[in-house]
């Protein structure tokens, strides 16, 4: 999905089950003027590539960018489990990507998935077996305000009664939104074989090596993704600025918490490269 804007485009790597369709956070940059190069990562969306990973990806984004005429970009952002392409691209493209944004990104030196019942059920339940399955059932919960606040809820570990109501009724919609959307085809597992605990070395050889500058942002309530990757990310990062978001969950682009988020955006793309 290619959206040209006023400024120069990022290059934007969505998480997991999640293709480049939806928004899932490039809205930050649209708002900004930027315009927004977004891939569907392997096993994705439309990407029918075979299980390449994030390395091997890079000649195929490389590729895109000389297609549509694009010699640089504004920078890589990658979120969730997307940040392993973003980090990827910087390293190996670094003529074409000046920055590099990683949102509440996994996996770091750090393995994921971060508790045991989900490497022990997230395997099977987002399997290309079984994940048509899963999201149907998704997909009726969140048809009702009840179900949406309960998938969202489970993102987050600050209760949802706590923070739900600050919400509007457009944040909720898109929420809506990006849950109906979902889908893991075998980009899910390929995702979990790169994020293995014996790729440790491999990944934190890869963050060490960035040399463009980094913006780091999670939040301590997002139930996703654990603090601790992004910290893990800030000390082998050379130079990453790592802010904290008081976002109540992994989707850090909703609500009244998408302003702090923004803010950081904004500020990190307007310093100099």
């Amino acid at each position: 999905m290619y959206r040209p804007g006023g400024k120069p485009a990022v290059l934007f790597f969505p998480g997991g089950h999640c293709s480049a369709a939806v928004d899932c956070g490039w809205s930050l940059y649209t708002s900004a003027g930027h315009g927004v190069l977004a891939f569907s990562r392997p096993g994705y969306g439309d990407t029918d590539v075979g299980r390449l990973n994030a390395a091997e990806f890079v000649p195929a984004v490389a590729e895109c960018c000389e297609e549509l005429g694009i010699g640089r970009t504004a920078g890589a952002v990658g979120v969730s489990f997307g940040g392993m392409q973003a980090l990827h691209a910087a390293w190996s493209l670094p003529e074409l990507v000046p920055r590099l944004v990683l949102h509440s990104c996994a996996a770091s030196t750090r393995a994921y998935p971060d508790g045991r019942l989900e490497s022990l059920f997230g395997p099977l339940a987002f399997s290309p077996a079984l994940q048509g399955f899963t999201w149907a059932m998704v997909a009726s919960l969140v048809g009702s305000d009840a179900g949406l606040s309960r998938m969202v809820g489970a993102l987050s570990k600050t209760p949802v009664e706590n923070w739900w109501h600050t919400w509007s009724v457009e944040d909720k919609g898109r929420a809506r939104e990006l849950f109906l959307t979902m889908r893991s085809g075998t980009g899910f597992v390929n995702d979990l074989q790169q994020a293995r605990p014996d790729r440790s070395a491999y990944r934190r050889l890869v963050q060490t090596r960035i040399a463009c500058p980094t913006l780091v942002t999670a939040s301590r309530q997002d139930a996703g993704v654990a603090f601790a990757h992004a910290e893990d990310y800030s000390d082998s990062i050379p130079g990453a600025r790592l802010v904290e978001l008081s976002a109540p969950s992994h989707l850090f682009w909703l609500g009244p918490a998408r302003q702090e988020a923004q803010a950081a955006v904004t500020d990190f793309m307007e310093s100099r490269a």
